[in-house]
C-alpha cells in the first residue's frame, strides 16, 4: 500500500510551491515497493535486451505505460494521482511512465535541465513523481534540484547552461527505496555519474496539466 492518504496535502504543496520539488519519505510500503520493483525489473530486462541505442540515455526507457497495462493503470489511476492533481491545481493528463537507471560504472550523468520549454512553459505546466527502487545517494548519482528555480526565467532551452551546481540552493535528493520525490516541470535538475558499486534505479510518472498540450 501507499501512504499517500496519510499525507497532509496542504503541507506537501507548500513545500512544493516554495522549492519546486518535495521529497516524500516511505511513500511505498514493503509490499507496494516489491510489486513496483518486480514489474519494473521485468519490463526493463526485456526492453533493454532489445535496445540497440548507443546514446548517453540508453538506460532511460519511456512510455512503459504503452507497453504494459499495469504501468498504464498506475499512470492513470495510481494512488499518487490525487496528490499530483492537488499540486497542479486541477485535472491532469498522464504523459509517460519511465524507467531510469544509472548503472554502476556510469561516468556521466545528465546536465542541468528542465522538462518543458516553449510557449507552454508556464506555472503548473507539469510535474514528475520519481519512485526510488534502490537507495539513491550522492555516490551513485542521485538527482539534484536547484531550489526555487521554477520561479525564474531561463533561456528557452531544455538544457540550461551556467548553473552553479555547487550553489547553496543545489539540493541532493538522497532517497531510500520506497521514498519518492516530486518536481515541477520548470525546476532545474541534474544528476552525476555512478561509480559506487551500487545501482540507482527508479520509476517515474510524468503529468501535464490538462490543456497545456493544446498550446504546443
Amino acid at each position: 500500500m501507499s501512504s499517500i492518504n496519510n499525507l497532509n496535502f496542504a503541507s506537501v504543496k507548500k513545500n512544493y510551491d516554495r522549492d519546486g520539488f518535495v521529497i516524500l519519505r516511505n511513500l511505498l510500503d514493503v509490499q507496494a515497493l516489491s510489486e513496483l520493483r518486480d514489474r519494473a525489473l521485468s519490463a526493463a530486462d526485456e526492453l533493454l535486451d532489445n535496445n540497440n541505442d548507443d546514446s548517453a540515455y540508453k538506460n532511460i526507457i519511456k512510455s512503459l505505460d504503452k507497453r504494459d497495462p499495469w504501468f498504464n493503470h498506475q499512470l492513470e489511476r495510481g494512488t499518487h494521482v490525487s496528490l499530483m492533481k492537488y499540486l497542479l491545481n486541477g485535472e491532469i493528463e498522464g504523459a509517460s511512465a519511465a524507467w531510469f537507471d544509472r548503472p554502476d560504472g556510469s561516468s556521466h550523468g545528465i546536465s542541468p535541465h528542465v522538462d518543458v520549454i516553449g510557449s507552454y512553459r508556464e506555472p503548473d505546466a507539469g510535474a514528475t513523481i520519481w519512485f526510488a527502487l534502490d537507495q539513491a545517494q550522492i555516490e551513485n548519482g542521485c538527482l539534484y534540484y536547484l531550489r526555487g528555480s521554477h520561479k525564474n526565467k531561463y533561456p528557452i532551452n531544455t538544457f540550461i547552461s551556467g548553473i552553479d551546481t555547487q550553489s547553496k540552493d543545489a539540493v541532493a535528493a538522497e532517497l531510500k527505496p520506497g521514498d519518492a520525490v516530486i518536481h515541477s516541470a520548470l525546476t532545474i535538475h541534474w544528476s552525476c555519474g555512478n561509480e559506487s558499486g551500487h545501482p540507482r534505479r527508479a520509476i517515474s510518472y510524468f503529468y501535464w496539466k490538462t490543456g497545456i498540450q493544446d498550446k504546443m
